[in-house]
């Protein structure tokens, strides 16, 4: 077999195929392939946030050309929960391929009848991404999906109807667990089934793939009961407004605000179209229930008593923090933070984003706002089962191979490693990269090759027409900045006006050699100009100088300040 697959014909008909095309080696953007019998079932369709030295980019999302070059042996996609990191593809995902079934509990479906994750807005885009009519499907139900039998079970997880999927076919079981946690206090007193989980493990499990993002935790992830009370606690003894800013996908903390809300006689105003939309999914499938005495309008916000005030703010993507970086820098398009204000980020800080939240903080301590966040506050607990809990997953399933999953590199690794610490011998762990494909032939499960996993980089304006190379440009541009040279000359390459001199976003300009530099690039660039006229042999000479201007420019920049910007040369020709 090849090692790399675009193709079906190399798979064997008999054997079971299991393949990440996200969510490994990253958080989010969590997809996965089953493949027997020459059909396909997709298993979720994440998107994640890019880190910040990928700028102008909004989302990852899975990379389809494997799905695209094989879309008439997809059989159906299958949902565990609505979160943004396994279902915030689904519309590019409909875009890119034809889905004959899309199955998923009552809420997931909710959110997708709402648009939650509609990526393209009004575009003709939205109208090409068509999904067949949900099929919302209900717990310890069986559902034949082409060659398999398929069980959604009751799961835990800071959102309603969370599920953990049974998927077995002749050639063996497998345990997906997706996101989850073992609350033993969750807010809507829905616990996760592990009498279920542990009957399919005496049957026999041959693959059980287990998120493994929080591993590093010890011992047991706190319940989101944790996050009532101090919810609760600062709802009453805030002095002014309450502003929260948090994931918009976390239907069992909105419904602890709310609760908050109606104890401390507060109004709660949502903020984001997303947020709206989730709490009103949430709200008709009976998972979000409250009194309608306590919504406000954002219409009158500036005059309504600030100790009744409670603002619930997301962003159009679930990650929060640039809504509070807004705020903090009075960016926001409604809310304008004043003295007074308990501002509460109810969230995690994603990996890569420390130092950003340590400006945000400082930039809210200016504004003499009281802040609170984090977990040792209690307004935040993880949705992500810790180390002793994953244990248990472990013994309750019982699994003859376990592939790590829905991690960064150390939690994959971390977790693979805990499992050879349990028991299981370092031949049956797989800790899978994104495009492994994992066979399991005659009971014998090994890595068999690999297809297309890299990431497609979206922008809400640009659509998925951002490329790498104008990442990097942006990239570039945002660490050394830009000096652009203006010229007008004549045809025979004599000065009429200029050099102007523009530079914009480089760290050199506070430098003390910047000015006696910026005095000397008029003489560089007339040097240039006259040394082009004179070698030129053509009528036309701006092309030899735009070229002989730059590289005399940037040669200087970096000799002198050891400064690398974009460096653009425009010139303008008269005729007389």
């Amino acid at each position: 077999m090849t090692d790399f697959l675009t193709t079906w014909p190399e798979l064997d008909y008999q054997s079971l195929y299991a393949v990440p095309i996200g969510g490994q080696g990253e958080l989010g953007q969590v997809m996965w392939l089953f493949i027997y019998q020459g059909e396909m079932i997709v298993v979720d369709a994440g998107a994640s946030y890019p880190a910040r030295e990928l700028p102008g980019v909004d989302l990852l999302l899975p990379n389809t050309s494997f799905l695209e070059a094989n879309q008439d042996k997809i059989t159906a996609l299958l949902l565990t929960n609505g979160h943004e990191e396994h279902a915030g593809a689904i519309m590019y995902l409909a875009h890119h391929v034809s889905l004959p079934r899309v199955m998923a509990p009552r809420f997931v479906a909710e959110l997708i009848n709402q648009n939650v994750y509609d990526l393209y807005g009004t575009s003709e885009a939205t109208e090409s991404a068509s999904l067949p009519a949900m099929e919302v499907v209900d717990v310890k139900t069986k559902y034949q999906v082409g060659p398999f039998e398929v069980e959604w079970i009751v799961s835990n997880n800071a959102i309603a109807d969370a599920c953990a999927l049974r998927i077995s076919c002749n050639a063996g079981t497998v345990i997906y667990t997706s996101s989850f946690k073992f609350d033993q206090t969750p807010v809507d007193g829905i616990l996760l089934d592990v009498g279920r989980l542990a009957t399919i493990g005496d049957e026999g499990v041959t693959l059980l793939i287990s998120d493994s993002a929080n591993v590093e935790a010890g011992g047991y992830t706190l319940s989101e009961k944790v996050v009532a009370e101090a919810m609760e606690k600062i709802a009453k003894t805030a002095s002014g407004r309450m502003i929260v800013v948090m994931p918009g996908t976390n239907t069992h903390r909105l419904q602890i605000l709310f609760d908050a809300a109606a104890k401390s006689n507060r109004k709660v105003i949502l903020l984001g179209d997303t947020l709206h939309k989730i709490a009103v999914s949430a709200a008709i499938t009976g998972n979000l229930n409250f009194d309608r005495a306590i919504e406000g309008s954002i219409n009158a916000l500036a005059g309504m008593n600030e100790r009744e005030v409670m603002v619930i703010a997301s962003s159009t993507e679930a990650d929060p923090i640039n809504v509070l970086d807004e705020m903090a820098y009075d960016n926001h398009p409604t809310v304008t933070l004043k003295e007074g204000d308990t501002i509460v980020f109810s969230s995690d800080v994603l990996p890569g984003r420390a130092r950003h939240m340590a400006h945000i903080l400082d930039q809210l301590l200016l504004k003499n706002v009281s802040v609170v966040w984090g977990q040792r506050k209690g307004v935040h607990v993880s949705k992500h089962a810790s180390k002793e809990e994953l244990k248990l997953m472990l013994s309750v399933t019982n699994p003859r191979y376990f592939a790590p999953a829905i991690g960064e590199g150390r939690h994959i690794t971390q977790h693979g490693e805990m499992a050879t610490a349990f028991g299981l011998d370092e031949s049956a762990i797989f800790t899978l990269s994104n495009g492994d494909l994992l066979e399991v032939r005659n009971g014998v499960a090994c890595v068999a090759g690999s297809v297309s996993f890299q990431p497609v980089l979206f922008n809400r304006e640009q659509g998925e027409r951002v490329t790498t190379a104008s990442v990097n440009e942006r990239r570039a541009l945002s660490l050394e900045g830009v000096v652009t040279i203006g010229l007008t000359v004549t045809a025979g390459g004599e000065i009429v006006t200029g050099p102007t001199v523009e530079v914009g976003a480089s760290g050199f300009l506070r430098s003390s050699e910047w000015a006696a530099m910026r005095l000397e690039l008029d003489g560089i660039v007339r040097e240039a100009v006259s040394r082009t006229k004179k070698d030129s042999k053509n009528d036309d000479v701006t092309v030899q100088l735009r070229s002989s201007v730059r590289e005399a420019v940037v040669k200087a920049l970096r000799s002198r300040l050891s400064a690398k910007p974009t460096v653009q040369v425009l010139v303008h020709q008269v005729t007389s």
